[in-house]
């Protein structure tokens, strides 16, 4: 199905990151393994949704090949109040570095997070403090700016 919204599209498979959660992965892991795989191999990048947020994260990391993580934004929300939570998003971060894949801070809502992120060597930064959710026409003015 993936492949013919691309080609009915004229879409290249390279400019598509395509989204897994992590909850995917625990129910048989040796399909969704093998299914990231052969989307590899036909170009697409897949990214780990929601990082952190389930038991089997580690563990899926040595086997399952991706091209991004994405942190779950429970661990954004308290990064600037609580130690604890901030350490885990820079041990996540080293993870990704090691990884040689970018991460991905989603659900970021204030100038304190985003700082915060970015000085911990986080590269790609998304939410509310940069715009909500916007229509197609609105998000057209973003970038034609």
């Amino acid at each position: 199905m993936i492949n013919e919204i691309v080609t009915n599209n004229e879409l290249n498979t390279k400019d598509l990151l395509l989204e897994i959660t992590e909850s995917a992965y625990t129910d048989d892991s040796n399909q969704i393994v093998d299914t990231v795989k052969a989307l590899r191999n036909r170009g697409f990048k897949i990214e780990m949704d929601d990082f952190g947020s389930g038991y089997s994260s580690l563990n899926m990391l040595t086997s399952l090949p991706i091209d991004a993580l994405k942190l779950d934004m429970k661990f954004i929300r308290n990064i600037c109040v609580n130690e604890k939570d901030c350490a885990l998003v820079g041990i996540m971060i080293k993870i990704a570095d090691l990884l040689e894949v970018p991460i991905i801070a989603e659900g970021v809502e204030t100038k304190e997070q985003m700082e915060l992120l970015k000085n911990m060597g986080c590269e790609v930064i998304q939410g509310y403090y940069f715009s909500k959710p916007v229509p197609p026409e609105e998000f057209e003015k973003f970038i034609n700016a």
